[in-house]
């Protein structure tokens, strides 16, 4: 008997084979340097919309005041020179729009999802720019997030895993900007008023350093006059220098945090060896996958669950930065098997370092990778994500069309020798979180 697929799902498959075959990429600079990449979608009435400033992150924290730039990005599409937090939400509602702001380490970033009619999206985009021209930054919203985020740390640090991949973070980036966010306290995020978001606002958001990507119901004259709309009332240069300064890379170092709560204990390894530009990107994370990055299939789970019985769950992750950024290794295991766990997790990597993956293991890796890869962007959220990633990084607009080709074209001895230039086994730094005291776990 023939089966069917339903309408809609047929629908979304083919949506993902288009996606994986090609992405019509537009892309542009206004006049003073701002990036602008669109993607015509037009099969549902919406656009979405993000706007990334870069350096306007967590990494440009003032010194005591943490936080600051987190909750400058959230405030700023909560308060503006017309209208209160009540206000926008209740407009942005009737609109059936959406709007959000959020900081990582390196940017600012903000979303806007607006239906395509023009009335409807001319509304949502106002709304929009007003908040990026005139933020409020309200006294009594900031002390709202602030206290927030205090409880938010405060509670983290109940667990094990939290101290252990902020340690780690502290070893790997002890006096560069991607470790602030590891040197939080409750004091510091108290310490952030008003005037601290209105300067951090001053010196970091301009038009220079804007990103904007657009994918929907749109097309190129519309997207070029939404994104003049955004950017235009903003300073023409940012106030701050956005550029991150080098990872001095410092291995070997070792520390044990004593938990006496839970007869587990935390491992993790991990140092920065990876910027996102590096011609190895993709032979790095192949082999990631491979080494602790595929679940079951990874050798770190078949070697620490499957042979010995030591964790429930062994990975690995590599997160390619601007500038050099970690690999890790974390797992959990009881604490009479601290020491042994520790030692087999380091010859794995040691192992996979020198031997490089298997013929099985490569086959297995760029099947899941290339097979999953539509699915990262089969809707229009998903798509802005990646053309945000695309700017950021300065990535070709073919990034997309080529991925699982590059994939594909690795081979065992590739993959071996870039693993070989970017990691030294014996310089991985490690932080164990476990035991009663000092030494023991």
């Amino acid at each position: 008997m023939v089966r069917y697929l339903p309408q809609k799902l047929f629908a979304l498959l083919m949506a993902a084979c288009a996606v994986a075959q090609a992405v019509d990429i537009q892309r542009w600079k206004t006049a003073d340097g701002a990036q602008v990449l669109l993607v015509e979608r037009r099969e549902l009435p919406m656009v979405d919309v993000a706007v990334l400033f870069k350096g306007a992150g967590s990494a440009a924290d003032p010194v005591g005041k943490d936080n600051t730039a987190s909750a400058a990005a959230s405030m700023l599409v909560l308060g503006n020179r017309d209208w209160n937090e009540e206000q926008i939400s209740e407009k942005i509602n009737d609109l059936g729009a959406s709007l959000s702001g959020s900081a990582s380490s390196g940017y600012a970033s903000f979303r806007m999802r607006s239906l395509s009619h023009p009335d409807k999206l001319q509304a949502a985009s106002d709304i929009f720019a007003q908040s990026l021209a005139s933020p409020r930054f309200d006294a009594t919203i900031l002390q709202r997030i602030k206290n927030r985020a205090a409880l938010a740390l405060q509670q983290s640090e109940q667990y094990p895993g939290f101290l252990a991949s902020r340690a780690l973070e502290r070893l790997n980036y002890p006096d560069h900007p991607y470790g602030k966010s590891a040197f939080q306290t409750v004091e510091k995020i108290q310490a952030v008023q008003s005037k601290d978001l209105h300067d951090f606002y001053r010196k970091h958001y301009a038009r220079s350093n804007a990103i904007i990507a657009i994918v929907g119901d749109i097309g190129r004259e519309r997207a070029a006059r939404l994104a003049d709309e955004l950017l235009q009332p903003l300073p023409a240069r940012p106030a701050a220098d956005t550029h991150l300064p080098p990872v001095r890379v410092r291995g070997g170092q070792f520390e044990h945090l004593p938990y006496p709560h839970t007869q587990q204990t935390i491992i993790q390894m991990g140092l920065p060896v990876l910027k996102a530009d590096d011609p190895d990107y993709f032979a790095m994370l192949v082999g990631n996958y491979i080494l602790g990055g595929g679940g079951f299939d990874s050798r770190l789970m078949k070697v620490l669950r499957d042979q010995h019985g030591y964790t429930y769950g062994a990975g690995s992750s590599l997160s390619p930065y601007i500038e050099a950024g970690p690999l890790e290794i974390s797992f959990a295991t009881e604490r009479k098997n601290g020491r042994a766990a520790l030692k087999a997790a380091q010859k794995v990597l040691a192992d996979f370092v020198a031997q490089g993956p298997n013929e099985e293991e490569l086959k297995q890796a760029k099947a899941y990778i290339t097979g999953n890869f539509p699915l990262r962007f089969d809707t229009n959220g998903k798509l802005l994500g990646h053309l945000i990633s695309a700017a950021y990084y300065n990535r070709p607009d073919n990034w997309l069309d080529t991925y699982n080709s590059k994939i594909n074209a690795l081979d065992s001895e590739t993959i071996k020798r870039a693993w070989q230039k970017h990691i030294r086994p014996d310089q991985m730094n490690i932080v164990v979180v476990g035991g009663a005291k000092k030494g023991e776990f």
